[in-house]
């Protein structure tokens, strides 16, 4: 098995006094663990040659191998045949609940980080805000949380110490992935990179989240007990089960997780300047023209205005508007890293999918739609149209949006931190509302 290659992001991101070490015995870094039948557990047995300082980092190596994109037995295909007991090598989560057993396959290959942290919180076994070392975190939660048709959600520890585990790490999200099913285990967050020890399981079609928040495991038996689970039902243990040697190696600890979130804090600086990079390339290749600054609102006249406007004037305004989605931060993904999708107003002013832009009343100083095309909207007259360029802090930020969802039609979402741009039109009141 290749684990360990010299002069990967692994070498600088965790003990590099120990790097060197672990180099004069690149054949039994990636041992896998013996089997000690006193314990009933796996442990490691490193090699005497290696110095006591490498022995913890060559664990460690072992593990953080899969986050560098090196070769383990894949667990993309989830083994979704309910009510049998899982044969397949693997990470295997038993949830047993107030309801009865959900058995859920993790995936450390794809979310190393996520699985990292949901196995270390259940087997106690990473450092946390809640309880002493190996104390299950997750036994006695409440499904405090339970949305019908969307999802159920638990995983605030039953302490009085802490109500959640004191530890974030960044999204980790891949391509091959989806929140497109029923029971999709989901890494719950408050925003970008605030992942930390609630996760949900869907209850339905939800890929309107996939690309934003963390699929890291799969229900592959007792989905029936996932979809009777109302609010305020007991997760009664979290128990972690292994099948096949590699699965067997699989023992996150704190060293473990917390060498992990350096490497994924280090690729997410990376990402940001990719994403700028991404977006003002297409920008300045779309518009030549445009001036300002990146971060700032910039905008185009494409018609001046055909007279001023009254003070108290309400206005009638239109838009049509571009996502700028940014993919680059997807594991696995080798599509285009600008995904640019439409989207037009509706009639209370909020972007949709609208084939034509429905005119809506603005009221400036009550109306609200975004800070960005407010202060557009702001400066412009009466037949003015102008092409404007929203930087995401102008935008919806780090929270996003989500429109409420119309049944049997896609949800439509912006992303957090997504760029946008809009052709906005201040139209005349000629339908008799201009004024108040």
């Amino acid at each position: 098995m290749r684990c360990h290659r010299p002069g990967s992001e692994l070498e600088s991101a965790i003990h590099p006094s120990a790097t060197s070490e672990l180099l004069r015995t690149p054949s039994t870094a990636c041992d896998p663990p013996r089997s000690d039948a006193r314990k009933g557990l796996a442990v490691w047995a490193p090699t005497e040659s290696i110095p006591v300082g490498a022995r913890t980092f060559r664990a460690i190596a072992w593990s953080v191998c899969v986050a560098l994109g090196v070769a383990l037995p894949s667990a993309a295909a989830p083994y979704r045949a309910a009510g049998q007991v899982p044969t397949e090598d693997g990470v295997y989560a038993r949830m047993y609940t107030s309801k009865g057993l959900i058995i859920a396959r993790l995936t450390p290959d794809l979310t190393p980080l996520a699985v990292a942290n949901f196995v270390g919180l259940a087997e106690g076994t990473i450092d946390n805000a809640a309880f002493d070392p190996g104390q299950p975190f997750y036994d006695g939660s409440v499904y405090h949380r339970v949305v019908s048709g969307h999802v159920i959600q638990t995983g605030v520890p039953v302490s009085d110490r802490a109500r959640g585990s004191g530890n974030t790490f960044p999204n980790e999200i891949h391509a091959s992935v989806s929140h497109d099913h029923a029971g999709a285990l989901n890494q719950a967050n408050s925003g970008p990179h605030t992942n930390s020890n609630q996760f949900t399981i869907t209850l339905g079609d939800r890929s309107y989240l996939d690309w934003d928040y963390i699929v890291f495991g799969d229900v592959v038996a007792g989905l029936d007990i996932v979809m009777n689970v109302v609010q305020g039902d007991v997760l009664d243990s979290v128990r972690i089960d292994r099948i096949g040697p590699d699965a067997e190696a699989y023992r996150p600890d704190t060293d473990f997780f917390r060498a992990l979130v350096v490497v994924a804090e280090a690729r997410v600086a990376r990402d940001e300047e990719r994403k700028k990079e991404a977006e003002e390339a297409w920008v300045r290749e779309s518009w030549p023209e445009l001036s300002g600054a990146v971060d700032s609102l910039r905008t185009i006249q494409l018609a001046p205005p055909t007279r001023e406007r009254r003070a108290d004037e309400t206005l009638s305004v239109r838009y049509t508007g571009m996502r700028v989605r940014w993919m680059g931060h997807l594991i696995g993904y080798e599509d285009p890293e600008l995904n640019v999708s439409d989207f037009a107003s509706g009639e209370d002013g909020q972007p949709g999918f609208y084939q034509v832009p429905v005119r809506f009343d603005y009221r400036p100083g009550e109306s609200t739609i975004n800070p960005g095309l407010e202060q557009a909207l702001g400066e412009m007259g009466i037949g003015e149209r102008r092409l404007v360029i929203v930087p995401a802090a102008l935008g919806y930020g780090r929270s996003g949006l989500y429109m409420p969802e119309i049944e049997g039609q896609p949800r439509f979402v912006i992303s957090p931190y997504t760029l946008l741009v809009y052709e906005v039109e201040v139209l005349g009141d000629e339908r008799g509302s201009g004024s108040r």
